[in-house]
């Protein structure tokens, strides 16, 4: 859910927000997609190599709620 939701206003976001050019956004882009779809090849080896299945998912789920923790939470 977060991908969709991230993906689909990326582009908006690096040239609006952070006056990126439409070519270097759009590039920006199809590296964090290329990044998405490559770490689960690292997470298959850590599971099959070093710690497990259910330990890399406990460890993967840890950050990644700490994470989206981090980002909704608003400073006053």
């Amino acid at each position: 859910m977060a991908y969709y939701s991230i993906s689909s206003n990326l582009v908006v976001y690096l040239t609006s927000k952070l006056h990126q050019g439409t070519v270097t956004s759009a590039n920006n882009v199809t590296n964090w997609v290329g990044t998405i779809f490559i770490t689960p090849i690292l997470g298959a080896y850590i599971a099959d190599a070093h710690l497990g299945r259910y330990w890399t998912f406990i460890i993967a789920c840890i950050i990644y709620l700490s994470r989206s923790k981090a980002l909704t939470t608003v400073e006053k």
